[in-house]
């Protein structure tokens, strides 16, 4: 019998998934719906025909039950092609949520009626503590800033700080849920604030200090993925930039040969591509380690998340200098994949933020000097 390894597996999703939108990018009605709005109904809908939300779902609802480092792929594919979506909302946060959860039969039901569910996890934007939602008198307050398609999601799974991290699900459409849609430059990352004042919701998890202790495991876990899955996706949008500037560079002539023969352009795309192989390394090493070092998933995670942070910028705004003024316009697309990087770049902490949280556990709390 032949194993297959995880990272085989993700090779073929991640195969699979660029077969798949190389074909639905290049339809036009797609195309325009993207470039209109930043969604794509018919988009989304192929996604979840292609059962890419079914990769971590257990096995018992119908999934695959794989893991973080199967699925992996198809997210370094959503980066090289800008996949619009709450992609790891559904993907990876509602599975891991739902193999966990001991009051899990609302979400189940979600799940079955292919409800679109965005994140609201106030962490990822590094949004203040005491904004975020708390449980109060049994109703839900606060809010969550920056969620991703929070605007279109019919439910939120939504990430509770206090008295203890826990996880609850909250209905878009109830009273007490207001949804303020944001603007951004990312075309392929709407985003919303989500204000819940008084809003009725429904635990996933039992109010008892078993279930606390394994509430606030699964939420470690969630952004630990959540790091090193947008890690995985920034290396696909950072070598998509990459190999668009090689490709440019051996194409557009200057004084009579193509600008890739001159050596400063050589030696900018080599140290593109050195940091690209760095980023790439690094994401292998966190996916490596998730299940067979469990203990250093938060530190594996969270190095692969500031090194995509500082790359991906890098690699960006390298391949807009090897293009030249064009990289500038609007009318020319390279933009797009730059400005997504930037705005991934922030996610669940940027390399500034990761830098102190590491040195801070590197030297003890008590010794912290942020």
């Amino acid at each position: 019998m032949i194993e297959i390894s995880a990272s085989d597996f993700a090779k073929e999703f991640e195969a699979a998934a660029a077969r798949l939108l190389d074909v639905q990018m290049a339809r036009t009605p797609i195309r325009e719906q993207l470039e209109q709005s930043g969604w794509s109904e018919p988009l989304w809908t192929s996604v979840v025909d292609a059962g890419w939300l079914d990769v971590m779902l257990p096995q018992h609802l119908g999934g695959l039950g794989l893991g973080i480092g199967d699925v992996s792929g198809i997210f370094t594919a959503a980066g090289r092609y800008l996949l619009p979506g709450p992609l790891f909302d559904n993907a990876v946060a509602v599975p891991l949520a739902v193999g966990q959860a001991t009051r899990d039969k609302h979400l189940t039901n979600l799940i079955a009626g292919r409800k679109r569910i965005s994140l609201a996890d106030g962490a990822a934007s590094g949004q203040a503590g005491d904004s975020r939602p708390v449980v109060r008198d049994g109703r839900l307050f606060g809010s969550v800033d920056l969620v991703r398609l929070g605007g279109a999601a019919d439910h939120f799974l939504v990430v509770v700080e206090e008295p203890e991290p826990t996880l609850v699900m909250a209905d878009a459409g109830m009273p007490g849920v207001s949804l303020h849609r944001r603007r951004t430059f990312d075309s392929a990352a709407e985003h919303a604030r989500i204000v819940f004042d008084g809003a009725e919701f429904e635990p996933l998890f039992e109010n008892c200090k078993g279930d606390t202790a394994r509430a606030a495991a699964v939420v470690a876990e969630l952004r630990d993925a959540a790091r090193l899955l947008f890690s995985c996706e920034i290396a696909g949008t950072a070598r998509h930039l990459l190999d668009s500037a090689v490709l440019y560079a051996k194409e557009r002539e200057q004084f009579g040969r193509p600008i890739g023969a001159f050596q400063a352009i050589q030696h900018l795309l080599a140290t593109l591509a050195t940091r690209q192989i760095t980023l790439e390394a690094a994401c292998e090493q966190g996916l490596n380690s998730w299940d067979s070092e469990p203990a250093s998933r938060y530190v594996a995670a969270t190095t692969a998340k500031a090194i995509a942070a500082e790359v991906g910028r890098v690699v960006g705004e390298g391949a807009l200098q090897v293009h030249g003024g064009i990289a500038f316009t609007r009318e020319f697309p390279l933009h797009r994949w730059h400005v997504h990087v930037l705005g991934l770049q922030g996610r669940y902490g940027d390399q500034h933020t990761i830098a102190a949280e590491l040195g801070n556990l590197l030297v003890g709390k008590e010794f912290a000097l942020w």
